[in-house]
């Protein structure tokens, strides 16, 4: 197989032209800008611009969120119950299940508390002290932006049916997006800055679901829309939004689970290891993109289902960013400071 030294789903060409971008329409200004700010193509100093433009306009949604709830008066109720939604008792006590299965059916046989699931596991903490309450505040701002300047995306009441049906199509829109923006993770050269941390881990567990840089969270705001668009036809489940939490965390865990025919619809730890491969698989690059459903995966054919065998290694090849498994356990936390640092570099060792 041939070595690679990314992760990138698509190999795009360096250096193309802007020197039209005058003579263009809006639109195609828009998109050049794009290419210009976030894509392989523009090169590795302007994915450093890419990640303090990404910085700048998340902190403005965040100080834009922060006014409305103030204005609310409840900052500290929504970011209390924002915790509790995402990080509550119910996604603790799946967590703690799927680690004890871990330990009776692992794909790759590893000691309790190994370096993997500290680290995994200090990242869960981050999300939930620090990460969570920014992350309400960014997407109250995201969601109070369209509203003021895009209010025609958002529909009302629609003669939808019951309940059951919008929030099911509120899940599954919002499935789609987090994919669209996963994908976008790969493509994109400054994203990827961000999302190499997630693919360094090489010793796979459930708790890695929380192994993401906080800027990451950033470029999965478009799976707002959903819920904006259909919110006003019904709102979803406190019971579906915590379901949805723990199948996107289940697809981590080291276990060899394939979920038999429901693998061909649902993304299971099997097909997920497949992503985080440490080599590309095929000419294809970087496959399985899905968060829990299949479907998106199969319409770009990128979808490889697991076939057993022994389960393949992952992380980064040449580990661009810095990872616990080398050096010395007392420099973990050194490494994790490394780790979040990684991406605002003028040069970074994930751009390839």
């Amino acid at each position: 197989m041939t070595e690679v030294n990314s992760n990138y789903a698509f190999q795009g060409t360096r250096g193309r032209s802007s020197t039209s971008v005058a003579s263009k329409s809006a639109t195609e200004r828009l998109r050049a800008i794009g290419r210009f700010i976030l894509l392989k193509e523009a090169g590795p100093t302007k994915a450093w611009y890419g990640v303090l433009f990404l910085g700048g306009v998340t902190t403005w949604l965040g100080i834009v969120g922060y006014r409305v709830l103030a204005g609310e008066g409840s900052v500290s109720a929504a970011l209390s119950s924002a915790r509790g939604r995402t990080v509550g008792p119910a996604l603790i006590v799946f967590i703690a299940v799927i680690l004890i299965a871990e330990r009776f059916w692992p794909a790759v046989p590893r000691p309790i508390l190994s370096r993997a699931q500290v680290v995994d596991a200090g990242y869960l903490v981050i999300f939930a002290i620090v990460v969570l309450p920014l992350l309400t505040l960014v997407e109250t701002g995201f969601a109070q932006e369209i509203s003021q300047h895009a209010s025609f995306l958002v529909l009302g009441r629609l003669p939808l049916g019951p309940q059951i049906v919008v929030s099911g199509l509120i899940l599954i829109g919002i499935d789609a997006m987090n994919w669209g923006a996963h994908v976008a993770n790969h493509r994109s050269l400054t994203l990827w800055r961000l999302h190499a941390l997630h693919h360094s881990q090489e010793d796979l567990t459930v708790l890695s679901t929380f192994r993401t840089h906080p800027l990451v969270h950033a470029s999965y705001l478009p799976s707002l829309f959903p819920a904006l668009i259909l919110g006003a036809s019904g709102t979803v489940p406190a019971v579906a939004i915590v379901a949805y939490s723990c199948l996107i965390t289940l697809p981590h865990a080291n276990l060899r689970w394939t979920f038999g025919p429901l693998g061909r619809v649902f993304v299971s730890p099997a097909y997920h290891r497949l992503h985080h491969a440490a080599e590309f698989l095929d000419e294809r690059g970087t496959v399985n993109f899905g968060f829990v459903l299949v479907g998106w995966d199969q319409l770009i054919h990128r979808a490889v289902f697991p076939t057993g065998g022994t389960p393949v290694a992952t992380g980064i090849y040449g580990r661009p960013v810095p990872v616990e498994q080398a050096g010395s356990v007392l420099a973990m936390p050194k490494v994790m400071m490394a780790q979040l640092a990684q991406p605002f570099a003028v040069h970074s060792k994930t751009d390839g």
